[in-house]
């Protein structure tokens, strides 16, 4: 018997190093932190430039409350706020979003936002709710920007609106302020961004914005007046009331026009203009073009005021400019100057109109008018409030009359006012009047008056003896009379029954009718039968056969 082999030996397996495994209990932390480095990460990346804001107080201003919106969306928030190392003002530490980065240049604006009420506007009722925020506006600049100072008040106008500004010239501000809307056809078509006073101190620039597409239609001859409250005016013309709209009433607002023939292309960005008090003022012709004449009257000029219309059959040709006495001190006369501004082309017909009249033409043109009866005449224009106004016209009667050309201004010939006239002609009357005997005619009048109410007082006294006289005969006849008609009817009544169907007046008749029928019927047959036997008068009448 052999030996059992032996059972081989298992080959030896290089065994590695186990590599390093991390406990399980190590994986939460682990997680947890790669998701914090995440969020940093994230935050990191997601924050914006800081930029910090200087305002004059830190009303509303609370650090990490307070946020900065653009176009109602947060883009940042107020996380420090601190006072200036001199006190003059607030500085504000603002972390923005990482998109808001790009609207950071130098021309951007930040204000705070906050209820406000003012005289022509509510703002910011919202932030009772939300609380303050602080607004931005982002400009158009490539410049970036990270310290800006805040306005003190929220701009009128954004920078995206599309429009132009204009800049206006007035002597006062009166009721104008920033924000106040300017009217185009009473469209609010702007509003007023801003004013000051300039440095000399005559006027103030007052700066507004007009938006499209009414900017348009500024133009170089473009006027601005002032629209606000009511424009009551009491002139030659009568009472006039112009008003833009409820809110120009009550707050104030501008207005622009062109006038007609104007020119046509829009006005650049930033042109100047002046700000007239009212739309009259503004659309009135340019004096450059104006013809200055001086008028001499003797009578009263008491309702003949400065910007009275000159007027020629209706149409308003001119006005007024000066008024001032004239006194002739050689000639002992003293009388009144009047100059007044003709714009000559309103008398210029329309098929001439593009063609320009020489110096010498005009005045040779002017000379045939003074002498076909052309002169000047002072007019009541408004018989309530005695308002005058100066009217050219001919008065063929007029004497012979020439303009001094040498003058200056040269002078028209003027006529006699209409009232004027009239009070000479009134005068004269009351003269005639008063040389007449009054007092005789009135003790002729009072006697004939009396006479004459005596002859009344007669002659009702004669009237009321007639009245009685006649009156006694007329009831006397009035009663007859009235008796007869009794009769009358009572006959008439009895009639009526006569002559009814069943009245037994009528029967009785018709019953002696019948007999009176039958007994003429009974004699026709007696004279029959005695016509055929006559001797039945003697022997009777004879038996009648079978």
């Amino acid at each position: 018997m052999s030996d059992p082999t032996p059972p081989a030996l298992p080959t030896a397996v290089v065994d590695p190093p186990r590599r390093f495994r991390i406990p399980l209990v190590w994986v939460i932390p682990i997680v947890a932190a790669l998701i914090g480095l995440f969020l940093a990460g994230r935050t990191w990346y997601e924050q914006g430039p800081v930029v910090t804001l200087q305002f004059r107080t830190g009303a509303g201003l609370e650090p990490g409350k307070t946020r900065i919106k653009y176009k109602d969306v947060d883009v940042g928030q107020i996380s420090t706020v601190r006072l200036a190392k001199d006190g003059s003002h607030v500085v504000a530490t603002a972390q923005m979003a990482r998109e808001a980065a790009p609207l950071l240049v130098e021309d951007t604006r930040f204000w705070v936002v906050s209820a406000k009420v003012s005289g022509s506007a509510v703002s910011g009722l919202d932030t009772l709710l939300s609380g303050t925020y602080v607004g931005m506006d982002a400009g158009k600049s490539s410049e970036a920007r990270r310290d800006f100072v805040g306005l003190e008040d929220a701009p009128v106008v954004s920078l995206g609106v599309p429009g132009r500004s204009f800049a206006l010239h007035a002597d006062t501000l009166g009721s104008i302020d920033v924000g106040t809307p300017v009217y185009f056809r009473r469209i609010q078509a702007g509003q007023v961004t801003a004013f000051k006073l300039d440095d000399a101190g005559q006027h103030l620039d007052i700066q507004v914005f007009i938006k499209a597409p009414y900017d348009r239609f500024v133009t170089i001859d473009t006027r601005f007046w002032n629209a606000s409250g009511i424009d009551l005016k009491l002139g030659a013309e009568g009472l006039q009331l112009n008003t833009e709209s409820a809110t120009a009433i009550l707050a104030g607002g501008l207005a622009f026009e062109t006038p007609p023939g104007g020119d046509t292309e829009a006005a650049p960005a930033g042109q100047d203009f002046r700000l007239f008090p009212t739309r009259a003022e503004a659309l009135k012709q340019p004096s450059s073009n104006a013809q200055i004449w001086q008028l001499r009257f003797t009578e009263t000029l008491r309702g003949l005021s400065v910007g009275a219309p000159v007027d020629f059959r209706g149409i308003q040709i001119g006005e007024v400019i000066s008024i001032s006495p004239d006194v002739d001190v050689d000639a002992a006369d003293v009388g009144l100057q009047v100059d007044i501004a003709v714009f000559p082309e309103r008398m210029q017909s329309r098929r001439d109109a593009t063609q320009d009249m020489s110096e010498a033409d005009f005045r040779a043109f002017v000379d045939r008018l003074i002498k076909r009866g052309l002169r000047a005449q002072l007019r009541n224009g408004n018989l309530v409030t005695g308002q005058l106004y100066v009217a050219m016209d001919f008065f063929p009667n007029a004497g012979t009359a020439k303009i001094d050309w040498a003058g200056q201004p040269p002078q028209l010939p003027t006529q006699r006012g209409s009232l004027d006239e009239l009070q000479a002609t009134l005068s004269r009357i009351a003269a005639k009047l008063d040389r007449l005997p009054l007092d005789d005619i009135a003790a002729e009048t009072r006697r004939a008056i009396a006479g004459l109410a005596s002859a009344v007082e007669r002659t009702e006294a004669l009237m009321q003896r007639l009245d009685g006289l006649a009156s006694n005969e007329v009831r006397a006849a009035v009663a007859e009379t009235q008796q007869t008609m009794a009769e009358a009817r009572a006959a008439v009544a009895d009639g009526r029954r006569l002559l009814a169907s069943d009245a037994p007046l009528q029967q009785d008749l018709r019953d002696s009718l019948q007999e009176l029928s039958r007994a003429a019927q009974s004699l026709r047959h007696l004279t029959d039968m005695l016509e055929r036997n006559p001797e039945a008068l003697l022997r009777g009448k004879p038996e009648e056969k079978p």
